[in-house]
């Protein structure tokens, strides 16, 4: 029967009926005189038998096609680095006989744009891509994406002015790429703590401070803070500075 097989793979022909085989293009044959000779084709080759009794009195012909695909080529790209919560398109260089791609692992992936991939991950990932051809050939290859949290995902104001005017009037970090804020703290120029509050989301002004100590609003000072940052990919970034109250 007919046969296919990637470039680089073997393929056992299959010969009955006769005493002695001569197979032919017999280059690519580890042996061209036996029935069950193994091929190693380049290109696509037919191979032709022809069989004979012992006597070389009578003889047959017979023919296999074997179709030899290329292996495709894929490569992912150099290594990334980006800020957690930032995201980034991969895009392969594929060579023109591919017709199937697959990326692993998806759970960071949230769009598809054959062949590529639009990702957000949150921690260190190794994506592999993995391409085939009309033939089912195979290859492979690997780029990984390295996730940072650092100063350029947070912002912490130096100045708010708690006045009522709706504008600036809480002072709390904000950011991207934070899970959670693991505590804030203020304190005083005499190093007493006047706000503290722990574990709650970024962004959200309902945690902050809004220049009140027991109730009562404090005049224009400069106060210190200290912040502990829990980001999406679990590390913790620690902030110690100094904001002013403007009244």
């Amino acid at each position: 029967n007919a046969d296919t097989l990637c470039k680089g793979q073997t393929v056992k022909l299959f010969a009955s009926g006769a005493d002695r085989f001569q197979w032919s293009p017999a280059a690519t044959l580890n042996n061209a005189n036996i029935a069950l000779p193994i091929g190693s084709p380049d290109t696509t080759t037919t191979y032709r038998v022809i069989g004979t009794d012992n006597r070389g009195c009578f003889k047959d012909t017979g023919s296999v096609p074997v179709k030899v695909y290329p292996v495709p080529t894929v490569n992912a790209g150099t290594d990334k680095t980006i800020n957690v919560g930032q995201t980034l398109d991969l895009v392969p260089v594929i060579s023109p006989d591919v017709t199937e791609v697959i990326w692993s692992p998806t759970g960071s992936v949230f769009r598809n744009n054959y062949p590529a991939i639009s990702i957000k991950p949150n921690q260190n990932t190794e994506y592999t891509v993995e391409v085939k051809n009309k033939g089912g050939c195979l290859a492979k290859d690997i780029v990984t994406v390295f996730v940072l949290c650092d100063g350029a995902n947070v912002f912490i104001p130096n100045t708010f002015s708690p006045n009522g005017d709706g504008a600036n009037d809480i002072f709390y970090p904000r950011g991207n790429g934070l899970l959670k804020i693991k505590s804030l703290r203020l304190f005083n120029r005499w190093g007493e703590m006047i706000f503290e509050k722990s574990s709650f989301n970024a962004n959200d002004p309902a945690f902050g401070w809004d220049g009140t100590y027991k109730g009562v609003k404090l005049g224009a000072d400069v106060f210190v803070y200290m912040i502990d940052i829990i980001c999406d990919n679990y590390s913790i970034l620690t902030y110690k500075g100094n904001v002013a109250l403007i009244r």
